[in-house]
């Protein structure tokens, strides 16, 4: 049996880490007993109490319930998605939790956790890792301490066995995993086989641009298809990404030049596709940087028409990606049969129908003249690419730490 003492946890949450800030300490959060009559086994209940917000600050039960009644009333624990790190040392995903939950108790888990008892903080990697990059410590002359200081002030730092267990995650990274931007469609589905066959280790993205009907729909698609499959992950599992203040971002300025009619022409609809790829980009470019990914992909092919898809444009994505240090992979850019795709998505095991999200903004690809690819191209070197090293800036800061 574990003593309780010996209990440390890491709770992972919107893709950040809950951690104990305790004076000028980061630390694991440490697992009290709940009864005191009582040495259970209580990570489980400590966090279906946590997500119910029946703790005090001292991180203990409001109601003494026991490990079976605390269980039985709060039901949100999934024992498969705490992972042991090391000996007595835990990481829970309460992130992959959600996916499965009821939205109205996905709600009320979020809100206790806006408002954490204690000295329980949420913490980005790159935050911690900024922090422990950042320490100055000194030794005292009449002492072997070390004192962390600042202006002679107490300074920040983060537990080394915090910090090195976080590293250890995040340097597992290996030199074939890859972001995949998925749609639930037969493109997206067919990168994802195309790029496991070749052995990468494909980690699924899908978004909401604010204007999509059954946002929902990739990640159901995921679960019925490659789910049951090896070496497949989903990050975000919980919700569609939201891209929506980057997208509007990214168009303002064609909207303002020219409105916002969605019957506005070839160009308008080109544009806004244009701003909705560079928003998803802008957003998994962020992620890549943050987690060490050194790949990114997505399902385009230059046979759909859209200019987002042709060769002049996919050169200036590769482009604006390597300032980054990322790749990006197209496994199906140059496939040109339908037939032959559904064919390998059946050979491979996998259903030939496609459940994507609807977007209510999306208009079928039209020819365009030699001029109005210009102007798309102008437009992203011009306004998209501009803002999108700005919203980037802080993220590749951070990785360059």
């Amino acid at each position: 049996m574990i003593i309780m003492d010996d209990i440390k946890l890491i709770i992972k949450y919107k893709d950040m880490f809950i951690c104990d800030k305790t004076y000028s300490e980061i630390d694991f959060i440490k697992i009290p007993s709940y009864v005191s009559s009582s040495d259970f086994y209580n990570i489980d209940i400590f966090v279906s109490l946590l997500c119910d917000g029946t703790l005090n600050d001292s991180y203990e039960a409001t109601s003494g319930y026991t490990y079976e009644e605390g269980l039985e009333v709060f039901e949100v624990f999934v024992p498969e998605l705490l992972t042991e790190l090391e000996s007595g040392v835990f990481l829970y995903d309460l992130d992959t939790l959600f996916v499965d939950l009821d939205k109205e108790t996905v709600v009320r888990c979020e809100k206790n956790l806006e408002r954490l008892p204690g000295g329980l903080r949420p913490f980005s990697y790159s935050e911690l890792l900024n922090i422990n990059n950042n320490f100055n410590s000194f030794k005292r002359d009449d002492s072997d301490e070390i004192v962390p200081t600042y202006f002679s002030c107490p300074e920040i730092f983060v537990n080394p066995n915090l910090m090195s267990i976080l590293n250890s995650l995040y340097i597992s990274r290996t030199e074939k995993d890859v972001l995949l931007l998925y749609s639930g469609g037969k493109d997206s589905a067919l990168s994802a086989i195309r790029l496991r066959n070749l052995g990468y280790h494909v980690y699924f993205f899908h978004f909401d641009n604010g204007h999509m009907l059954d946002q929902n729909k990739p990640y159901l698609t995921f679960k019925n298809t490659f789910n049951p499959y090896d070496g497949y992950h989903f990050e975000y599992q919980n919700r569609a990404i939201d891209i929506s203040d980057f997208f509007d971002d990214y168009f303002e300025n064609w909207k303002d030049q020219y409105g916002n009619v969605l019957e506005n022409g070839t160009l308008s609809s080109e544009i806004r596709c244009l701003s909705c790829r560079m928003a998803m980009y802008t957003k998994v470019f962020e992620y890549a940087l943050e987690h060490k990914f050194k790949y990114v992909a997505e399902g385009a092919r230059i046979s759909q028409k859209f200019m987002i898809e042709q060769q002049p444009m996919i050169d200036k994505f590769k482009e604006l990606a390597s300032f980054y240090g990322i790749e990006l992979l197209y496994p199906v850019l140059n496939l040109e049969d339908d037939e032959e795709e559904i064919k390998e998505l059946l050979e491979n095991g996998f259903s030939s129908k496609g459940w994507e999200s609807k977007c209510l903004l999306g208009r079928k690809a039209k020819d365009k003249n030699l001029e109005d690819e210009q102007t798309i191209l102008n437009y992203f070197d011009d306004v998209i690419k501009p803002n999108m090293v700005k919203n980037l800036k802080y993220s590749y800061d951070k990785s360059k730490v």
